[in-house]
């Protein structure tokens, strides 16, 4: 992983452990746990904040340099497949690295936490999704690169709960492109 984008996630992770906020490390840095490195250029997190307290946590951002669209500083929050998220920045003194920070608003997500793990990443301690959920989470974004990480995680990671996976694809309304990749996965 490239120097300031794991300065940025132990930051941001020593913030969310000090601030005791629930948290899910995915997209990319995930990838790299349970698939194939690849190189990535922002952080993806879900956290699990109750919606009043986003402006709170927000502020508390600004104050360790996050740079913070005052929309979402007032509490509004985007939506992407129905997940609830907050977009901020953080400039590393060459460039701005964008974060987005899903917050746990959906039953799937609310599985997914349940059953996060604390693993190692790049020499730091940090929550992550199992290889199920990080799958799922990639077919819910379902671009090229999702789906070619999805085909990376199933090669390394072969014994995966296909039930759980099934049931949360056709929950998430993508059963039929689950079961695309698993039939590319077991072909080999």
């Amino acid at each position: 992983m490239n120097p300031p984008l794991l300065s940025l996630l132990e930051k941001l992770v020593g913030i969310l452990d000090r601030e005791q906020i629930p948290y899910l490390v995915m997209g990319g840095i995930a990838v790299r746990f349970w698939g194939l490195p690849r190189p990535t250029y922002d952080l993806d997190l879900t956290l699990s904040i109750p919606p009043g307290q986003v402006p709170a946590f927000c502020r508390r951002l600004e104050a360790e340099g996050f740079t913070v669209p005052e929309v979402h500083a007032r509490g509004f929050v985007d939506t992407l497949a129905g997940m609830r998220k907050i977009g901020v920045l953080h400039h590393d003194g060459t460039r701005e690295i964008r974060v987005d920070l899903f917050l746990v608003t959906t039953p799937y997500q609310e599985a997914a936490f349940g059953r996060r793990l604390r693993k190692r990443l790049d020499g730091m301690e940090a929550w992550i999704p199992t290889p199920e959920d990080l799958i799922l989470h990639k077919l819910i974004a379902g671009r090229d690169r999702d789906l070619a990480d999805i085909s990376d995680v199933l090669v390394l990671n072969p014994d995966v709960d296909r039930t759980y996976l099934e049931k949360w694809a056709q929950a998430l309304g993508a059963a039929d492109l689950l079961a695309r990749k698993l039939r590319e996965s077991d072909a080999g």
